[in-house]
């Protein structure tokens, strides 16, 4: 039985569904009136000149058109392709900073793409559709109800992440495959990394504390310690709380099937 409290949002939830219709409203402004344009542009008026002449361009041979930049194109990336990838390959110790730089050049552009695609009502409705049942399941948590709602204390961070983890021993797998590998992979940038490791230690500890909290009470602080020190990121502290709770019982299986195999 689940029950589901509904009350008065708290107060920096309200803002936020505030700050948020405000924003859709505005989206919603702008996207009416580019579309609109756009329509009257194509369009016109019924044997008028304001409008662009459609007929006309479907006269044009679009295809062949395309061709005259494409196919040039298409040999200079076949022919230096091999180049430029062993030049990446003997460089990479020396591109590695501007790798990084135009990655996240590049994801910040596809982020904010994405939430202005997701803003739009065609967005907002595939959004919907997708993370309603997610935010309902998270609802009817004590800590989703209480980080949500404006009933008692707010949840604590450890609290509010074993809410949202999975439980299953593949999701737990892949969770803490990649805490550890998010851990270790300061080891990419020198000196840089470990700036990044203090920014992560607390966010690793909180994790590993909501995934194994119940069977290793103290692994948190070793996520904690290996992320703090130096030249420790390597040891795995999240898998060591996932086969101390999933590896005794992978073990037993395994020789249970042993058994039956030699009787």
């Amino acid at each position: 039985l689940k029950i589901n409290l509904l009350g008065p949002h708290r107060p920096e939830i309200a803002a936020l569904i505030n700050l948020g219709n405000a924003w859709f409203g505005v989206v919603d402004v702008v996207t009416d009136t580019v579309v609109g344009t756009a329509t009257h542009m194509v369009g016109g008026s019924a044997g008028g000149n304001n409008g662009l002449d459609l007929a006309k361009w479907k006269d044009l041979p679009v295809v062949k058109l395309l061709l005259v930049p494409t196919v040039p194109l298409a040999t200079v990336a076949v022919v230096c392709a091999p180049i430029v990838v062993g030049v990446l390959i003997v460089g990479i110790p020396f591109l590695l900073p501007l790798l990084l730089l135009l990655l996240s050049i590049t994801l910040t552009i596809g982020t904010l793409s994405s939430a202005l695609y997701f803003s739009t009502r065609q967005g907002r409705t595939k959004l919907h559709h997708l993370l309603e049942p997610m935010y309902l399941t998270f609802l009817t948590t004590h800590s989703g109800q209480r980080i949500i709602y404006d009933v008692g204390p707010r949840p604590s961070p450890q609290s509010l992440a074993k809410a949202v983890l999975p439980t299953g021993m593949i999701g737990k797998l892949i969770t803490s495959l990649l805490i550890d590998f998010i851990g270790s992979a300061s080891y990419l940038i020198p000196l840089l990394g470990e700036a990044f490791d203090l920014t992560w230690a607390p966010t690793s500890m909180i994790l590993v504390g909501a995934l194994y909290d119940d069977i290793m009470p103290n692994l948190k602080y070793v996520a904690l310690m290996e992320e703090l020190l130096p030249l420790t990121d390597w040891i795995p502290s999240a898998m060591l709380g996932w086969v101390r709770e999933f590896g005794p019982g992978i073990l037993e299986e395994w020789r249970g099937r042993g058994q039956g195999r030699e009787t």
